[in-house]
């Protein structure tokens, strides 16, 4: 029988400690501290509700469920969005390619392409004025309770 040493290459093997023991978390390990419940010492104010009005729109008919998403006629009704859409479609002869379309601040405007494919506003159509814009939104501002 031979007498050999150990091999030490077992002992090679064996994984370094990498020193970090006992975290479960990467925030744990930085050093984060633990998220605490935030108490506010100032006073919480209820909000106001709004009363929503529900108006008939003077164009179908139909109950306006949303006040905010209609709009005021020039005759100082209510009226939906879409109704407004649909009665500038008719009322406008649209050649080829051309569609109705929002553009903001109360007015719609005829959308065509030019030359290189791009959109661009044919037509201004103005809808709603500044006044009857800024009238509607004291009307629902004074609905709050």
């Amino acid at each position: 029988m031979t007498n050999k040493k150990p091999s030490r290459q077992k002992d090679k093997k064996k994984k370094k400690n990498s020193g970090i023991t006992g975290f479960s978390t990467l925030n744990q390990v930085a050093g984060v501290p633990k998220p605490r419940e935030y108490r506010s010492s100032l006073p919480v104010e209820t909000p106001g509700t709004i009363k929503e009005p529900h108006p008939v729109c003077s164009i179908c008919g139909n109950t306006i469920m949303n006040i905010a998403a209609a709009f005021n006629a020039p005759d100082g009704s209510y009226v939906h969005f879409d109704c407004v859409l649909d009665q500038i479609k008719q009322s406008e002869h649209l050649g080829e390619g051309e569609t109705v379309s929002y553009i903001g601040s109360g007015n719609f405007g005829i959308i065509g392409k030019d030359e290189d494919g791009k959109p661009v506003i044919l037509r201004r159509i103005p809808y709603e004025t500044g006044e009857r814009v800024k009238a509607m939104r004291e009307y629902v501002a004074s609905l709050r309770s």
